[in-house]
């Protein structure tokens, strides 16, 4: 585990570092073999990808606030960026304790908005970027995107937007925070460095047979010029196959957007004892988003090499991720955060 020595200011009140620091020792992280899952992806495209792609891509931290970093940005001079975990923030109960979300969660009660806020000052010492400078999404599992600046700063966190039902963000501001949410569902997150662009989105299974990569990939081209073999894109923790099981209904939207191909790698049927011995036991599947998705970049022009997947599933490692499902709905949001630096 590659813990960081960074130290960066901030006014918030940062606890014991020794405390995160137990907490990593306790929860032995469990990694995806993505070189097996991702073999015929690998096998395909030879010489063009290797194993930095899919092994070792996200990498914790515990300074100043327990966080990841993706491999392919950590030691980028063009963005910042960091993904929360649930370690090292104030809420408690179901939301213990780096919750990031406002809002109500199904059936649960919202956490305390004061709790809330001072997450996010704690995550924005990680990223050296305010609250204030920040845009906030607001997700309901479609597959739009929205071009933010300046104008946006703030938005979601410490003032209204303007917007609603957005997935997505693109933006070539610099020291404009794009933040997107997450609780199994998948990021999928992207830089062009030679147009100095971003994009940051939020995939659930709805927002990936939709293509939402696409659509944030399009308006980086429309907005600033970008071209797709200029991108490289990071493909986030979510929640990995073997833990997402679906129904022949969500099946059948993958199946209708997918060539034979992709799909027998998107979903594997799920075989029990009981679905072999009952053969009215309806079918289901076991769902790859992540695989989706990369499949997603590939028909957006996205090249293979400069494709990364994240080899943690945040319902395998639910005692330091929020998950949706590990939980039964009883969870706080963590949030990916990606900026341009100011040159």
């Amino acid at each position: 585990m590659n813990i960081s020595e960074k130290n960066c200011e901030s006014g918030s009140n940062i606890p014991d570092n020794k405390n995160i620091d137990d907490n990593f020792k306790a929860f032995s992280v469990k990694r995806l073999d993505n070189e097996k899952l991702f073999y015929n992806v690998i096998k395909k495209y030879g010489g063009h990808v290797s194993s930095d792609n899919f092994s070792n891509t996200v990498n914790f931290h515990k300074n100043p606030i327990a966080h990841i970093k993706f491999a392919p940005f950590e030691k980028s001079g063009f963005v910042s960026q960091c993904f929360s975990t649930r370690l090292g923030g104030t809420s408690s109960g179901m939301y213990e304790s780096m919750n990031l979300t406002f809002n109500d969660v199904g059936q649960y009660k919202a956490d305390a908005r004061e709790n809330v806020l001072e997450n996010f000052r704690r995550m924005s010492s990680v990223i050296n970027i305010p609250v204030e400078r920040m845009v906030y999404s607001k997700q309901t599992h479609t597959t739009n995107v929205l071009a933010v600046s300046d104008s946006h700063a703030g938005m979601g966190l410490v003032r209204g937007r303007n917007f609603d039902n957005i997935d997505g963000f693109v933006s070539n501001t610099p020291g404009l925070c794009l933040v997107t949410s997450f609780a199994d569902c998948i990021p999928v997150v992207m830089t062009d460095e030679r147009h100095r662009c971003i994009a940051s989105v939020h995939a659930g299974w709805r927002g990936t047979a939709g293509n939402i990569a696409a659509n944030a990939i399009l308006a980086m081209r429309k907005s600033f010029g970008s071209s797709p073999k200029d991108v490289t894109a990071f493909i986030g923790p979510g929640i990995c196959a073997d833990c997402y099981e679906v129904g022949e209904d969500v099946a059948e939207q993958f199946k209708r957007v997918y060539n034979e191909e992709e799909y027998r790698s998107i979903l594997l049927p799920e075989i029990t004892e009981k679905s072999r011995t009952n053969a009215s036991e309806s079918v289901k599947f076991l769902l790859n988003l992540s695989m989706a998705n990369y499949f997603n970049l590939l028909r957006s022009g996205v090249l293979p090499e400069n494709i990364y997947v994240s080899d943690i599933c945040t319902c395998c490692n639910s005692r330091i991720l929020f998950s949706h499902r590990a939980s039964r709905g009883k969870r706080g949001i963590l949030c990916n955060f990606i900026s341009i630096n100011c040159e």
